[in-house]
């Protein structure tokens, strides 16, 4: 008989309508799992803060016209995976059948919502659809984890790690950037043109002048940085004069990191830059901050053509490359379960 396995492809989510009665709930969940993690606010600024969030946002998206494609965009991922996995479904050392399905922190359909719904399965392997893991991001997923299926926790539920140190996925960016790029390659050549690999912020110091006590992925997002500029550097389609990281950082929590899109920007101009890319590596699905936030802040600094390089999305390859890490990690969990059983029956008897 199959084992069944559920896989949860876990991200923040964005409202699709954004409307002030879509966007509170949003703004308040943002606030109760990273905010309250980083800033001990009392309970009266965190209501204001979440008004005037969601008033901010309804204005600007729809001063601009803007609707989120992430939600749609990971979607699409959940089937392409959901494909790839039933490919391999009958392949390896266990015969499994995997349900693939979408769980977001921030939108409905909430992350402890599925993942109540599949806590009957055999096991259940959560994919984090952010490259990088920290307390902001693949973190949620194992605090709300911990905090709400104690018992299960650690004997059915396995959340994927360190995909951002996997050379495959370092060579499906590297192909991706350029295949975009291909049509407009020859173009580049005869510019200088400078490479910005934007990412979400993160923490550095904490409100109080220290190291943060939480994991929150910097050390992580520079390394990846530095091997996908290597790897970049090292392809012959290469036509960047300079590849620099650029942050998009909040305002509060502490002491954010240094290597900020402004400062990436303004680099570029004293090195004489004529034409900017921008590429969201910190991101596996287009998102208002790096399809719209980041592109304005690029147009803003003068870099009105600037290409935007969208995120490696529903890629076919993106999509096998995950199938193949979820089937392996199925397969341990498995593997390690019935061992740990066979191992209690034999106490027993």
């Amino acid at each position: 008989m199959k084992k069944k396995i559920a896989v949860l492809i876990a991200t923040y989510g964005e409202v699709e309508d954004p409307t002030f009665k879509n966007l509170y709930p949003n703004s308040q969940r943002i606030l109760r799992y990273i905010t309250s993690r980083i800033a001990n606010l009392p309970k009266p600024i965190q209501l204001l803060i979440a008004v005037l969030r969601s008033r901010k946002r309804k204005n600007y998206w729809g001063k601009l016209g803007y609707r989120s494609r992430l939600n749609e965009v990971t979607r699409k991922q959940a089937d392409a995976i959901q494909a790839a996995l039933n490919r391999l479904s009958n392949q390896g050392s266990a015969e499994l059948e995997y349900d693939v399905r979408e769980a977001y922190y921030f939108v409905p359909p909430y992350y402890e919502d599925v993942k109540r719904a599949v806590a009957h399965y055999d096991a259940v392997i959560v994919v984090p659809m952010i490259p990088v893991e920290s307390e902001f991001s693949c973190g949620i997923a194992c605090y709300i984890t911990l905090n709400e299926f104690r018992d299960i926790a650690f004997e059915k539920v396995r959340v994927l790690k360190h995909l951002w140190n996997d050379e495959k996925l370092l060579q499906l960016y590297v192909d991706h950037l350029f295949k975009k790029l291909e049509p407009k390659l020859a173009e580049l050549k005869g510019q200088k043109a400078g490479l910005v690999l934007s990412v979400h912020g993160t923490l550095v110091k904490d409100s109080n002048g220290e190291m943060p006590t939480i994991n929150t992925g910097y050390k992580e997002t520079m390394l990846f940085f530095e091997r996908l500029k290597s790897a970049i550097e090292r392809d012959e389609r290469n036509v960047f004069q300079s590849i620099k990281i650029g942050a998009m950082n909040h305002q509060f929590g502490g002491e954010w990191m240094p290597e900020t899109l402004a400062k990436a920007l303004e680099e570029f101009k004293a090195e004489g830059i004529e034409q900017v890319v921008k590429f969201p590596y910190g991101f596996f699905a287009d998102n208002s901050e790096a399809d719209l936030e980041g592109i304005e802040e690029v147009k803003a600094a003068g870099y009105d053509k600037m290409i935007y390089v969208e995120c490696i999305n529903e890629s076919p390859e993106f999509a096998a490359w995950l199938a193949e890490r979820v089937r392996q990690a199925a397969e341990r969990l498995i593997w390690a379960k019935e061992t740990s059983m066979a191992i209690r029956q034999a106490a027993i008897a």
